[in-house]
């Protein structure tokens, strides 16, 4: 179901993406591709986002398949804050 605030969201983006065709149809080339940097560091983020979850999901699915058994909660927030500390070294790596 989509929401208010999800509609308002999607009508703010339409609105700049429409300022940066303007922009582009102009000639300001810089102000359309400031917008589109914008999209795509959001995009970024949002891919990232989902991959910290989908690898933490993979980590405790692993996990239990070796306990062959439900994780505590103690065991859970263990697994989930190591496999948080390995992806920001892993980021952090040059």
């Amino acid at each position: 179901m989509t929401t208010a605030t999800d509609l308002r969201g999607q009508l703010v983006e339409l609105a700049a993406e429409r300022d940066a065709l303007r922009a582009q149809l102009d000639g300001d080339l810089p102000a359309a591709t400031r917008w589109l940097q914008r999209k795509v560091w959001r995009q970024a983020a949002a891919l990232d986002a989902l991959n910290r979850r989908v690898t933490t999901q993979r980590f405790v699915l692993r996990t239990l398949d070796g306990l062959g058994r439900s994780l505590t909660v103690e065991e859970y927030r263990a697994a989930r804050d190591a496999t948080a500390a390995q992806l920001r070294e892993r980021i952090e790596e040059p």
